[in-house]
Formats: structure tokens, C-alpha cells, sequence
């Protein structure tokens, strides 16, 4: 797919109202790296890559074997609302050739998260990672400002806070191209949890676009549990839920009283760690090779197996109900980004994956471009891994595609791609729903609920039945 330039692996995943839903996540057209230059990678991996910040969970990224891990808005719970996670993708400019250029990335080990879940059996990677996603977007973007960073502040811990206000340049929008647990274990003698977090993104504001490599470092009291994710959808004082807003000192809750202290009764931020950040340009012209679809598909062992446990506990969810869902998506998403206008998707993508897209949207039109994927089409669809917790049940797949994938500018002439080679490319897509949900995948864009045809609001209910 071509919706943001297929610049690289972004890990927006994508949150479905429907019974199964999906949608695509970084692919816009154009072929640049999401990084700011050199190859992007497509398709290839599973769960790790040996560039950049991919591998974990969920999350995609921008060499072939990116890594799936989810990070973005959930929202809705009902529905099989599908999470779409795309991994790295670029753009080549042979006619449905595949290449292999670089050797396909191994996986790194697999991170144990039993320590963890022995402790705390809620624990939902899904979520958690949904909430540093948006917990580093809306702390980016408040860093120019005491007073906005204050908002966040039962989350930061004073050396974060202090470190992200030292960062002080003003950051408007946040691309995150790849999120993921690297580390979890026990911290200060074992009086908290920890879970360190890779993160690579994009900070663009007035002074310029900045791609920023770092680690967040998490902390949590070891008898602190992981709390519903509706509890979690914002930044309210993790003891009464009230909307933060500081009273005696800068971490006093105002409404409660309480001084929220780092990890006591959510997770917090305990340092940050800036491994490097690059000043990148967006040039959304030109095209270059599709690297990595000829690497093998990583497919994790138990993938089979528990896809055949989620169809025991619900016989509505077969492989070709499901399969039907993601083309149906796919359609969708391509038919909005092809038309500029991503209102008629907003039920089938996350809310962040929706800020991704209508970013790379908005790039195009301030540099007078379109990018079109037309004639696009799903040629294989292959099942790469299964996560089922107490919140969320997730399927990964890898999507093979192609189709005609081409810039162009305000005189409709082409400046990027091509209108007659089609390009084929693969994708990893991650599609979550609620665990308590049961019933027909459906195939048509309706809400899963009332049964109307689907029309999500800014807030993200279903106008017919709110």
C-alpha cells in the first residue's frame, strides 16, 4: 500500500470497530526511507530486524524483518477491532520483481515477560505499549512548556520531566515510526519493576523535522497491578482518576491530595535516554527499491496453535471470514488515501494511525503532490503470530500486494513511481479486538454493535448508537 510514503515501518497500528478490522500503517508512496534517506526495507520479517528499533511485539519497522508491535490509540473495545501494524516497506520500481538486496534480518531472542506476568497476570502488551505510544506523543509535544509537561506529570518522573523540558525546541507533530519493549526485570533492589522501551520517531515543528532514537525507562511499584485499558485512555491522576491537575507541589493531585509518587500506582517514566537525533528532510518524490520481499516469513512457533484455541473459544473467527476482513480494510484504506480523505475510514483505524495517515496526507498537500496506489491488490495473505491476554486477542499477518504506485503533482504529472509498472511489496498487519468479544467477522464497514452502517465520530463512538 502506498499511504505515508512508504517511508518506513511506522508501528501505528490501527484499532477496528468492526468484528474484525484493520487497516494499513505506514505506507505512504514515494519510496523514501522513513528516516530521511537510504533504502527502506519491505516485508521480510517477523519479529525483529537488525536496523534500527524494530523487533518486540507489535511493532513494525523500517528494515525487512520488522518487528510487530502495537502502539497506538485502542479505543473501541467491542468489535475484532483489528490493530494493523505495517512494517517496513519501500517502494521499487520493477515491474512485480521482488528483491532481496540485503540478508533477511535474524530474530533477536525473545524477550521473557514471565517475571512480569507472575506478578501482575493482567499484564496486556497490547495496552502497555498503546499507553507509552501515547504517553511519549503527548509528552513531546507539551516539552516546550512547564505548564503543559505538569499535565503528564503523575507519568514523569522528575529526571524525565526535567530532561524533556531541557529539550525545550517546540514539537507539533510526532510521527513514532517504531515502539518496543527491550528490557523488563526488577529495579532499586527490587522495589520496582521495570520495562525499558526502544523508541525511534520523528519530531517535526517550526525549526525542522528531527529523527530521534531513544529509551524510556518505565517504573512500577512490584504490587501495582495493570489496571482496565478504558482506565488508561488518559492521562487522569492514577489514584482518583481525576483529571490531573497539580496542587501543593507539581505531583500533588489537586483533587485527591495524593503525592503521586514514581511507580506507585501506574507506570512512570523513570529516565530518558537519547541515543541520537538526526535532522531529516521529507522529500516525497522519487522512488526507490523494494527491498525484503523475498525474505522468508518469521512465524512464530505457537502461531498455528493458538490461532486454533481463539477459533475453539469462538467458531465464528475461520481464516476466510477473517482474510475477507483484511481485504475489505485494505480497500478501504487505499480508497481514502487515493481520495485524500480519510473520513470514511476513521471506524477501521486507530486513532493514531488516523494522525499517521492524515500527517502524510497533509505533507502532500503543502508540497502540492498526490500519491495514488491504484489497482491494488492482495495476492497472499500469511498468518505469522497470535497474542491472546486478559484484554486484547491480536493476529499478525503478512500481507503480500502490488499495484500502481505513483506521485504526482498539481498539473497531475508524475514525479515519483510509475502509472504502468506495478509494484509489489509486503506488509505486516497486526488486527486486535476485545477478548470478551464473540461473533461473525464481518465483511461489511458496519458498526458491530447497533449493525449501522459505519460512521465513527471525532470521539470514536458510533454515531448511530453512540
Amino acid at each position: 500500500m502506498s499511504w505515508p510514503p512508504r517511508r518506513a515501518a511506522l508501528l501505528l497500528g490501527l484499532f477496528v470497530v468492526g468484528a474484525l478490522a484493520g487497516v494499513a500503517a505506514a505506507r505512504p508512496g514515494g519510496g523514501q526511507s522513513y528516516s530521511g534517506g537510504g533504502h527502506s526495507y519491505s516485508g521480510g520479517g517477523g519479529y525483529s530486524s537488525g536496523h534500527s528499533y524494530s523487533g518486540g511485539s507489535y511493532s513494525s519497522s523500517n528494515s525487512g524483518g520488522g518487528s510487530l508491535s502495537a502502539g497506538a490509540a485502542l479505543g473501541i473495545l467491542f468489535g475484532f477491532a483489528i490493530m494493523i501494524v505495517i512494517i517496513a516497506v519501500v517502494q521499487g520500481a520493477q515491474s512485480n520483481a521482488y528483491t532481496s538486496a540485503l540478508t533477511a534480518p535474524t530474530p533477536p531472542p525473545r524477550l521473557d515477560l514471565q517475571p512480569l506476568l507472575s506478578r501482575d497476570p493482567d499484564f496486556s502488551r497490547v495496552a502497555f505499549e498503546d499507553f507509552a505510544y501515547r504517553l511519549y506523543s503527548e509528552s513531546q509535544r507539551a516539552r516546550h512548556a512547564r505548564d503543559e509537561l505538569i499535565k503528564l506529570a503523575p507519568y514523569l518522573g522528575a529526571g524525565a520531566f526535567d530532561g524533556l523540558l531541557r529539550r525545550a525546541s517546540r514539537v507539533e507533530q510526532v510521527v513514532i515510526g517504531n515502539l518496543r519493549i527491550i528490557q523488563v526485570g526488577a529495579e532499586l533492589a527490587g522495589t520496582r519493576t521495570k520495562v525499558v522501551v526502544a523508541i525511534e520517531a520523528n519530531l517535526a515543528g517550526p525549526s525542522g523535522t528531527t529523527n530521534a532514537l531513544e529509551r524510556w525507562t518505565f517504573l512500577r511499584a512490584p504490587n501495582v497491578t495493570t489496571r482496565p485499558p478504558e482506565r488508561t485512555r488518559t492521562f487522569a491522576c492514577p489514584n482518583c482518576n481525576a483529571p490531573f491537575a497539580s496542587g501543593e507541589t507539581w505531583r500533588t493531585c489537586a483533587h485527591c491530595g495524593t503525592d503521586i509518587e514514581t511507580g506507585k500506582f501506574d507506570w512512570t517514566v523513570d529516565a530518558i535516554a537519547v541515543d541520537a537525533e538526526t535532522s531529516v528532510g521529507q522529500t516525497l518524490t522519487g522512488t526507490v527499491e523494494e527491498v525484503g520481499n523475498d525474505f522468508p516469513t518469521l512465524i512464530e512457533p505457537e502461531a498455528q496453535e493458538r490461532l486454533m484455541q481463539l477459533r475453539q473459544d469462538d467458531t465464528a473467527v475461520t481464516w476466510d471470514a477473517f482474510t475477507a476482513r483484511v481485504a475489505m480494510i485494505y480497500a478501504r484504506l487505499n480508497s481514502a488515501w487515493n481520495a485524500q480523505e480519510l473520513a470514511p475510514v476513521r471506524g477501521l483505524v486507530t486513532a493514531s494511525l488516523l494522525q499517521y495517515l492524515q500527517y502524510w496526507i497533509d505533507e502532500y498537500k503543502r508540497q502540492t503532490f498526490a500519491n495514488k496506489l491504484e489497482e491494488a491488490r492482495i495476492s497472499h495473505i500469511a498468518l505469522a503470530k497470535v497474542t491472546r491476554d486478559k484484554w486484547f486477542d491480536a493476529i499478525t499477518v503478512r500481507v503480500y500486494a502490488d499495484g500502481l504506485d505513483f506521485t504526482v503533482d498539481k498539473e497531475q504529472r508524475v514525479v515519483g513511481g510509475s502509472r504502468s509498472n506495478r509494484r509489489a511489496y509486503t506488509e505486516y498487519w497486526t488486527f486486535i479486538r476485545s477478548s470478551a468479544r464473540r461473533g461473525p467477522v464481518t465483511v461489511d464497514p458496519k458498526c458491530p454493535n447497533c449493525g449501522a452502517p459505519l460512521a465513527i465520530s471525532n470521539a470514536g463512538v458510533c454515531t448511530h448508537c453512540n
